[in-house]
Order: C-alpha cells, then sequence, then structure tokens
C-alpha cells in the first residue's frame, strides 16, 4: 500500500499544512470516532496505533492516529500554536523540529545556514518517518516562496531527500507565491527566484498557490 509524507516548512507551510490535517479528519469523521475504521485512504497520510503503541494495518478500527509528516519551523511561535489535534497527531518530538532566531526573511540564512546545521537532525527525523512507511510513493513539501525559512530550508530538504533519503519518491512542492500588490516582505522576490532555481531541480512538480487569492478564499 503506498504511503505519502508531508513536510511542512516556516510559518506558512505549517499553518497550511495545520489546515490540511484538520480537513482530512473532519471529511473522514475518523477523530474519536467509536466506529471509525482506519481505511486506505486514511493510510496514505496517517500511521494508526493500538493500545499497546505498535502500528495496525488497514482495516482495523482507529485507535490512535498520527501523522506521516514533520513540522519544521526556524522559529517556535507558529508550532507551539497549531491546534491541539496537530499535538496529537505529531506527537513523536522528532515531528517538530524548531529554532528560535528565525530566518529573517532571508533565503540564504534558511538555506546555507540553517539547512546544513540541522541537517542531521531533519535527515534523521524524515528517514524515520519514511522507513515507517510500507511503501513511500510521494513526498509533500509545503512552504512558501517569499519567506527565509520556507524558501530556504525548504528548498535545502528538496535536495536532502532527491539525493539522500528518498530518490525515487515523487516530490511534489506545494508553495505558496508572494502576493503581487500585499506582500510588505521587500526581500521575497529574491527568496521566490532562488527557490525556484532549487525546485527546478529536484521536485517533480511545483503547484504553486497564489497568497492573495488565499486571502480573498477565506475571506481577507
Amino acid at each position: 500500500m503506498p504511503q505519502s509524507l508531508v513536510i511542512q516548512v516556516g510559518q506558512a507551510g505549517n499553518q497550511i499544512g495545520s489546515r490540511f490535517w484538520t480537513q482530512c479528519l473532519e471529511e473522514h469523521a475518523a477523530q474519536h470516532n467509536p466506529t471509525a475504521i482506519y481505511d486506505a485512504p486514511l493510510a496514505t497520510f496517517f500511521s494508526n496505533h493500538g493500545p499497546d503503541s505498535s502500528a495496525t494495518s488497514s482495516g482495523s478500527p482507529i485507535h490512535s492516529l498520527r501523522a506521516r509528516g514533520i513540522m519544521v519551523d526556524m522559529e517556535v511561535g507558529v508550532i507551539q500554536n497549531v491546534p491541539p489535534l496537530l499535538h496529537e497527531l505529531f506527537s513523536d518530538p522528532s515531528q517538530r523540529i524548531t529554532a528560535t532566531d528565525g530566518s529573517g526573511n532571508n533565503w540564504a540564512v534558511g538555506h546555507h545556514h540553517y539547512g546544513p546545521l540541522f541537517h542531521d537532525h531533519l535527515a534523521n527525523s524524515i528517514r524515520k518517518q519514511a522507513e515507517m512507511c510500507d511503501s513511500l510513493q510521494s513526498v509533500f513539501l509545503v512552504h512558501s516562496l517569499g519567506g527565509g525559512t520556507g524558501s530556504g530550508l525548504g528548498t535545502y530538504l528538496a535536495g536532502v531527500l532527491r539525493d539522500e533519503i528518498a530518490p525515487e519518491a515523487y516530490q511534489f512542492a506545494t508553495v505558496v507565491a508572494p502576493s503581487r500588490t500585499s506582500d510588505d516582505v521587500v526581500t521575497s522576490p529574491y527568496n521566490a527566484v532562488l527557490a525556484l532555481k532549487q525546485l527546478g531541480e529536484y521536485a517533480d512538480a511545483v503547484l504553486p498557490v497564489d497568497n492573495e487569492a488565499l486571502v480573498q478564499a477565506c475571506g481577507g
């Protein structure tokens, strides 16, 4: 049974990722539902663990779901403040990787400073999640193009995934493009260009989302 891994990086990536996991469980009515069954669609993005904490197979009752994913940010605020449900889904500490200083909206800081600095920690955490899959088919990277951590560290991870961990898995980058009218980060155009260069080398597909369209969709 093929599975997918989701790696959400930076503020935008973690905010979008949080909504993704919540929506998945709402559509499946899977959380805290005593009659819910751990089926194949759920197994794509979630593992299920029984009372003894061992992983269960598809078709078993849902006991404790865990996301096949990792949250990464070089600041702690966004990940600390995710909904309580996310703390349940990402209960393994290795699924939450943070620093304190941020990337200062600078692609180079995320890519060339935090990338090498956190390389082993990130690679080990991703590898741990990948090894829990029966057949890792795809990896979804979710991050912004305009911020420093998302654009820089996110694309650094794209290279690590391709070269070291999952060279045969399809790699999809779901990226938030800077707004053309309301972006107040002066470095975002440069961050976006540098990030897209990396994604062109490593990703199988880039799925861009316009930040302005997201704001309008949310009624902003």
